[in-house]
């Protein structure tokens, strides 16, 4: 008997379906690929993500032999780490990732920006360089972005990284100021940062030594050098201003 919520069907890709496609599964696999264990380190990846739906979803992962649960002492979360099968996703999340960066058309995606999601992505990317001083904070504002999460710090500190939604009373090296289309437009590559200085949609303010580098340690997305499918192309271009992909 087959079971109610499977395919029905010996097909290894519609298997493959019955395990990944799940809403938040793959970005779920998505975080932990990118070197996220803890618990609540994936869940800062998954801002809109309820914590009940991500325990039901690693569960799921784990029942299915993709993800290993280690449990922390005295009853802490402990962590999540992928097994062979899982890691094996890797290829499968990056062409997808790729096919979507390429073919889809982004001005839908650019109608709600997650600040949450976006920084976090800026924070795993950006690039500790040996100019930046022993302790780096830089400080980001987003005048669009929701009252309370208008402010952002990352405060390098050697080869580590950290994001803060709070000031974390360091001294700030560079502020940086834009609006959250922008700012995604550039870490996707789907803009330059220099056309964007140079028309002060991004205002970057500091000592010139860390201003002129900020396009090192700022760095990009991982995806910012695919490019764009010409914009004739590319699917859902044809939907209208305000609509939810």
């Amino acid at each position: 008997m087959t079971s109610s919520k499977g395919y029905g069907q010996y097909c290894p890709l519609a298997m493959a379906s019955e395990v990944l496609c799940n809403r938040w599964t793959l970005l779920v696999v998505r975080e932990l690929l990118d070197g996220s264990t803890g618990f609540n380190e994936i869940a800062r990846g998954l801002p809109l993500m309820s914590r009940s739906l991500l325990s039901r979803r690693l569960r799921e992962l784990e029942t299915s032999g993709l993800v290993t649960h280690e449990h922390g002492l005295r009853g802490s979360a402990g962590s999540y780490h992928l097994t062979e099968a899982g890691a094996a996703l890797a290829s499968v999340v990056r062409a997808m990732a790729i096919w979507g960066q390429e073919w889809i058309d982004e001005e839908p995606s650019l109608e709600n920006v997650d600040v949450r999601f976006l920084m976090w992505d800026i924070r795993r990317n950006v690039r500790p360089i040996p100019e930046l001083p022993p302790v780096f904070t830089v400080r980001f504002d987003f005048p669009d972005a929701p009252e309370g999460l208008r402010e952002h710090w990352l405060v390098f500190e050697g080869p580590e990284v950290d994001l803060c939604y709070v000031d974390p009373g360091y001294d700030v090296d560079v502020h940086l100021e834009t609006d959250l289309r922008t700012m995604t437009r550039v870490w996707m590559g789907w803009d330059d940062i220099d056309a964007a200085l140079r028309t002060d949609r991004i205002v970057v303010t500091g000592p010139r030594k860390l201003t002129s580098c900020v396009r090192r340690w700022l760095g990009l997305s991982g995806l910012a050098k695919i490019s764009k499918r010409p914009p004739n192309e590319r699917v859902f271009k044809s939907l209208q201003a305000g609509e939810k992909v």
